[in-house]
C-alpha cells in the first residue's frame, strides 16, 4: 500500500548539466502535476509528466526542477548565418575596392548577432537523459517514503478492521434479543390495555405482530454484506496495484450497512455498537483518502 503523501529529491551531474529536483506529493482523487522548471527547458514538460504518470497513479505532484550548465561550459554559440552574411559582404567589398583588407576572424566575431547566448540546450537528448536520471532517483526516494507511510497506515487500518469484525460479532449475538425484547414489551403493553378495558387478547394477532416486527428488523443480510466488505477490504490491501479508490468505495458501503443495521434493529444495545462502528469507519475513511 502506498501513501499519496511523500517527498523525494535528487542532485545529479551528467552530460554537462547540473540538476537539482524536489518532488512533493499530496492526496488528490485524480492525477495532477504542477511543474516548475528552469527557464529555457519548458519543452521537457510532456516528457516529465509522462515519467510521473508511469510511477504515480493519482495525487497532486509538485515538481521543482533546476537545470544549469556546468561551470566552464559555454552558454554562447556562433550564429553561422550572420557570420556567413558578414564574410560574404566583406569579400564583395574587398573585391570592389582594391587594397582593402578583409579583416581577421576576431573582427567578425565582434559584429552584432554573430555571437549569441543560447536559450536552448545544446542537445535535447543529452539534457533529457540527465533530467530523466535525476527524476528517477527523486521518484525512487519519494516511493520509499510513500511506502513506509503506507505500511504504517495499513497496520492502523487492519487494526480498525479487526475492531469492526469484533463489533459486528457482538451485534450478531444480540440479534435474538431484539425479537425477545419486543415480544416482552408488546405483551406488557397489550396486557395492560386489555386489563384496563376488560378485554381478552387474540393470540393470533399477537403472533402476527411479532412476526411482522421480526421480519422488519431482520439485519442478517446487512451483517453478511458487512463481513463481505471486510474480506474485500483485506484482499484489496494485499494487492500491489493502487487500491485507494476501491478502499474508498468499500468504506462508503460499510458505512451504509452500519446505518441500516442501526435503523432496522432499533435496539439500544445494538445502537451502542453501531455508534462505535461509525466512529471506526470514519477513521478508516480519513486514512483511505490518502491511499494511492
Amino acid at each position: 500500500m502506498l501513501s499519496m503523501t511523500g517527498f523525494g529529491g535528487a542532485n545529479t551531474r551528467r552530460n554537462g548539466y547540473v540538476i537539482a529536483s524536489e518532488i512533493k506529493t499530496v492526496n488528490n482523487r485524480y492525477f495532477k502535476a504542477a511543474l516548475r522548471i528552469s527557464d529555457g527547458f519548458s519543452s521537457l514538460e510532456p516528457l516529465i509528466e509522462s515519467l510521473l504518470r508511469s510511477k504515480i497513479d493519482r495525487g497532486t505532484i509538485n515538481v521543482q526542477l533546476k537545470i544549469r550548465r556546468e561551470e566552464g561550459r559555454s552558454r554562447f554559440q556562433i550564429n553561422r548565418t550572420a557570420l556567413s552574411y558578414y564574410i560574404d559582404s566583406a569579400r564583395r567589398t574587398a573585391e570592389s575596392a582594391a587594397g582593402l583588407a578583409l579583416g581577421g576572424a576576431a573582427d567578425f566575431f565582434r559584429l552584432p548577432g554573430v555571437i549569441e547566448e543560447s536559450d536552448e540546450p545544446d542537445s535535447a537528448q543529452d539534457v533529457w537523459q540527465a533530467v530523466e536520471e535525476n527524476l528517477t532517483r527523486a521518484l525512487g526516494a519519494l516511493s520509499e517514503m510513500r511506502r513506509r507511510e503506507g505500511d504504517e497506515m495499513e497496520k492502523a487500518i487492519r487494526r480498525h478492521c479487526g475492531d469492526l469484525a469484533e463489533r459486528i460479532a457482538k451485534i450478531e449475538e444480540l440479534v435474538p434479543q431484539v425479537s425477545d425484547r419486543y415480544r416482552e414489551k408488546l405483551l406488557e403493553r397489550v396486557s395492560a390495555i386489555m386489563a384496563e378495558h376488560q378485554l381478552a387478547a387474540d393470540e393470533t394477532d399477537f403472533i402476527r405482530e411479532i412476526a411482522l416486527f421480526v421480519d422488519k428488523s431482520d439485519i442478517s443480510e446487512e451483517i453478511v454484506r458487512f463481513r463481505s466488505h471486510l474480506e474485500q477490504f483485506d484482499a484489496a490491501m494485499k494487492t500491489t496495484a493502487p487500491c485507494g479508490k476501491r478502499l474508498d468505495f468499500l468504506t462508503q458501503e460499510m458505512f451504509r450497512e452500519v446505518n441500516t443495521i442501526g435503523s432496522k434493529a432499533n435496539f439500544s444495545e445494538i445502537t451502542y455498537w453501531v455508534v462505535d462502528m461509525k466512529t471506526i469507519v470514519e477513521k478508516i475513511r480519513e486514512m483511505v483518502q490518502n491511499v494511492e
